[in-house]
């Protein structure tokens, strides 16, 4: 059985999970995937519980606990009954310490009370909570799709969190461009984008580099798609104009001809007169350039388009007085 093809937004979180971090970048990852996802229960030991659907998330929250706290936690998995078998990833970490850490993380104060990221949300450190926080409830639409429209979203467990967030991404000069918006969904606080140029800033923001390049190329793809479907249109709608107006010229200089004939009128107008019986499709462009091409005579869009509106004046007074 062929392998399952992965969403576009498991893709970006597998990349940011490839990446190299520092303890100290791994601790705001930390804080942001925990803050989002986490169960923290107190007992005899306090402890804290994790999950993903991602093998590689798992393995980053796992060395994130390591190497920042120096825990031990333990990785399982359960399987799930959701639109078809799944996996779950659970991470779990027993230690008396773990109040103090989630302190540090600015998650919890004395294992109870929320407290809202401080540290993290200083520039340095911003990115990396963010990855955190997108690593546990991101997603970004695939690009690919003809049926979806362009959307990023990250959604938070807590409103303070998101809109401390929010806030400060608002004052970066350089990613002026990620202008978040906000939205309360079921319990769920949830900041997102809906502007390609935007998403594409923010994924290279997070460092998804990879990502980042085919959602442009997507992006490119279906913005000359589109433009062509638009210029499509735009050419039949002047065809059927140019039609119309063809039609139009033709029962003008018929009704004209038959009080004047062809050969009393001067060498230009005698030329447009032809060109438009042969030609009821063109343009007057199209037109002034037949003429020249075939008669030999020297005239602009504007001199067709003088000589006919003469030759429908002419015969709109011919109609009047029948």
């Amino acid at each position: 059985m062929a392998d399952k093809k992965i969403s576009f937004a498991r893709k970006i979180k597998e990349e940011l999970a490839t990446i190299t971090y520092s303890p100290e970048e791994k601790k705001y990852i930390l804080s942001g995937f925990i803050r989002n996802g986490g169960i923290f229960s107190f007992g005899k030991v306090p402890s804290l519980e994790l999950h993903t659907e991602d093998a590689l998330i798992a393995k980053l929250i796992y060395a994130c606990l390591k190497d920042a706290y120096q825990l031990e936690p333990s990785i399982h998995y359960e399987k799930v009954a959701r639109f078809g078998r799944g996996l779950v990833y659970v991470i779990h970490v027993e230690d008396a310490k773990l109040e103090s850490v989630m302190e540090d993380l600015e998650i919890l104060q004395d294992g109870f009370y929320r407290i809202p990221p401080k540290e993290g949300l200083h520039r340095r450190n911003l990115k990396f909570l963010l990855v955190g926080c997108f690593l546990a409830n991101g997603s970004v639409n695939n690009p690919n799709s003809s049926k979806t429209s362009y959307f990023a979203e990250m959604a938070f467990s807590d409103k303070q969190d998101a809109m401390a967030i929010k806030h400060k991404l608002d004052t970066f000069k350089d990613e002026r461009m990620m202008n978040f918006r906000y939205i309360l969904r079921r319990d769920k606080h949830v900041l997102y984008l809906k502007k390609s140029d935007q998403i594409t800033v923010y994924l290279s923001y997070l460092g998804a580099t990879e990502a980042m390049f085919e959602f442009e190329n997507a992006r490119m793809v279906k913005d000359d798609m589109n433009n062509l479907n638009r210029l499509s249109i735009c050419d039949t709608a002047n065809f059927k104009r140019s039609v119309e107006t063809g039609q139009k010229d033709i029962e003008a200089i018929n009704t004209v001809l038959k009080v004047k004939r062809l050969e009393f009128f001067d060498e230009k107008s005698k030329a447009v007169i032809e060109m438009r019986l042969k030609h009821p499709e063109s343009n007057y462009r199209e037109l002034a350039e037949i003429i020249y091409d075939q008669a030999k005579i020297q005239i602009t869009k504007s001199g067709v388009v003088h000589i006919l509106r003469n030759i429908r004046a002419k015969a709109e007074e011919i109609n009047e007085n029948n």
